[in-house]
């Protein structure tokens, strides 16, 4: 398994900013000293925004990338945010892209506290605000559509948080802002390797700048590739250092990103994801459906449910998980229509169970799980067990997620054509399909078709998975689904959904009511229950797609053709994180995945 960096050993724990304050402006108890002078605004303006030449940048249509290392109270954020919005005017230009790493982040109260010392910054501080959470730590992923800002902050020490960008070539920035504390109060942030790393992921022409003048620091950044200049500082500071990683004459770069022509093979969870995240930003996408309505696939059940099962470890897979959960959840809370956010439950019918339940219950996260007894659980929900209430979450209904993924003007949905294979012409790639004239002149190719991938990969797993439909009153009616090896769904429509098997082999995709059965024989022995599936029953059968060590496949396998899949069981909570990364790889931005994850996750990693 590839290397995730973390400071932290599980995703959920916890790490603020720990400050005083002093005359309501913030000092920081943990090193000792202010987070900025008194005229902070024209502060960031000169050290930060000025030496950066953002507003050249912005000028000349320029893709810009902002790194940031020492996030601190989100000020450099809501000043460079701001001066971006009031001088971009451009409103077809690409995102500000803006990147901050740091090992505490302030909390809600704490952003609101600063903020009545700036009342110019109120309305960006809000926009902020309305999409900022802390669920997890490591890296989470926030897009403003009214600013058109990209804002990925990465909660780690400066150090890992670097090396986790390392590795892919979208991780470029061309703005660096190195506003760590004191050097000699903050050395871990000012070291040789970080240094070595800011260099590695910088672009051609970067920039920096920077309050301190320390002599090491200079130094340091030279010996990496940097030319520095020691200039005069801002307000009460002698000195401050300013550079760029080349000696071109002009260190902004002039070049634009084109608007792109991306075609999305298939019209699940994984495919719509994919298209929301590439029109985000400024793409032409048009999507390829072999069936005559788009979630024909295993993202066409009536209902399903969102699954927590969150790994309590420092692996690569455990950061995914928390990180993809909680992105999906806040995406689809803009989706009421097609997303009801109920929270889920979790009852125990088996050791293994009973012992997850014990270690979510050890995160001592109240804010995001509540810890059930076995009175508790049986006065509210009807079952005699322990039980865990994940509070973030809920059941959805799958294309009605997906059509609201995809209803957006740049997004053109093409049904009824089978996709065999592509080609290139030139630098732009053609679509062949079975049943129709072929598609030509993309720029990029996206396959996320499912179990259709089988043709172009190798290392998948496809297996059959079935629900049962129970019609009339059920002994659980509940208005959140609950888990516990095997699922029962809110009643919709007078229906109780249940699910699911899990078929290795089949002969066929149609429904079984054998298997049906069994199913509810199951369900039933788990949950302790007893519903009643006469006279007739419901069912439907759909084809599950996952890999042989039952991780996601999302990346490149050729120049400019990406594939996405094998989702699994977690198919609405892992697509949108992976549909955004996919949509990172195309347009050369930073990815929401660490490197170690994106490389665990590589789609050719099977191939011989």
């Amino acid at each position: 398994m590839p290397v995730h960096y973390s400071c932290f050993k599980n995703p959920f724990e916890e790490n603020f900013q720990e400050i005083i304050w002093k005359d309501g402006l913030p000092f920081s108890n943990k090193y000792h000293d202010r987070f900025f002078q008194d005229d902070a605004v024209s502060e960031v303006t000169n050290i930060f925004i000025e030496p950066n030449q953002l507003l050249e940048r912005i000028r000349n249509s320029s893709q810009i990338c902002i790194g940031e290392l020492g996030f601190g109270l989100g000020l450099n954020f809501f000043v460079t945010a701001k001066f971006w919005f009031e001088n971009n005017k451009d409103l077809n230009s690409h995102n500000l892209e803006y990147l901050a790493i740091d090992e505490a982040f302030p909390t809600k109260a704490q952003v609101l506290k600063l903020i009545r010392n700036f009342p110019d910054l109120e309305e960006i501080c809000n926009i902020f605000l309305d999409s900022y959470d802390l669920t997890h730590n490591d890296t989470k992923r926030i897009y403003f559509p009214s600013l058109k800002i990209r804002l990925t902050l990465i909660q780690n020490d400066v150090e890992s948080g670097l090396k986790n960008l390392l590795g892919l070539k979208n991780n470029q920035i061309n703005a660096w802002y190195l506003d760590g504390f004191d050097p000699n109060k903050n050395k871990s942030m000012w070291s040789n390797s970080v240094f070595q790393y800011i260099n590695f992921l910088s672009s051609r022409n970067a920039t920096f700048g920077t309050f301190t003048s320390a002599g090491f620091v200079k130094r340091g950044l030279e010996k990496f590739g940097f030319e520095v200049n020691k200039v005069k500082g801002f307000g009460k500071k002698r000195h401050k250092l300013i550079g760029s990683k080349s000696f071109d004459a002009s260190h902004a770069s002039t070049q634009r990103n084109k608007k792109k022509k991306i075609g999305i093979i298939g019209t699940g969870i994984a495919a719509c994801s994919v298209a929301y995240a590439a029109v985000q930003n400024g793409s032409d996408v048009e999507m390829f459906e072999s069936a005559e309505s788009i979630a024909a696939g295993a993202s066409g059940n009536p209902v399903a449910a969102m699954y927590p099962r969150f790994s309590v470890n420092n692996s690569p897979y455990s950061f995914l998980t928390a990180q993809s959960y909680f992105f999906a959840e806040k995406l689809y809370k803009q989706m009421p229509n097609a997303y009801k956010n109920t929270g889920l439950l979790f009852t125990h019918s088996n050791n293994y169970q009973e012992e997850w339940i014990q270690d979510i219950k050890n995160l001592n996260r109240d804010d995001l799980f509540q810890i059930l007894d076995k009175k508790e659980m049986e006065k509210l929900y009807g079952f005699k067990s322990d039980g865990l209430l994940v509070k973030k979450g809920g059941y959805l209904f799958p294309k009605l997620i997906c059509r609201e993924m995809t209803a957006h003007p740049e997004i053109k949905i093409t049904l009824n054509h089978c996709f065999d294979k592509w080609s290139k012409n030139g630098s732009k790639l053609d679509i062949e399909f079975l049943n129709q004239e072929k598609k030509c002149a993309y720029d990029d190719l996206i396959i996320a078709n499912g179990p259709s991938l089988e043709k172009y990969l190798s290392g998948l797993k496809i297996s059959k998975g079935q629900l049962v439909g129970l019609k009339g009153d059920q002994s659980i009616d509940l208005n959140l689904p609950v888990n516990s090896a095997g699922y029962i769904l809110p009643k919709l429509e007078n229906i109780t959904w249940i699910g699911s098997s899990h078929e290795k082999e089949y002969e066929d995709i149609q429904v079984s009511y054998e298997v049906g059965a069994e199913l509810i024989k199951r369900i039933n022995k788990n949950f302790k229950t007893d519903l009643i599936s006469e006279p007739d029953i419901l069912m439907e059968a759909r084809l599950r797609t996952g890999s042989k060590d039952r991780l996601p496949l999302a990346g490149k396998i050729e120049e400019n053709v990406y594939a996405i899949g094998a989702l699994g069981s977690r198919g609405f909570s892992l697509g949108p994180i992976l549909g955004e990364h996919i949509a990172s790889l195309i347009n050369n931005t930073p990815s929401p995945i660490s490197s170690g994850i994106a490389i665990a996750i590589e789609p050719l990693r099977f191939k011989d």
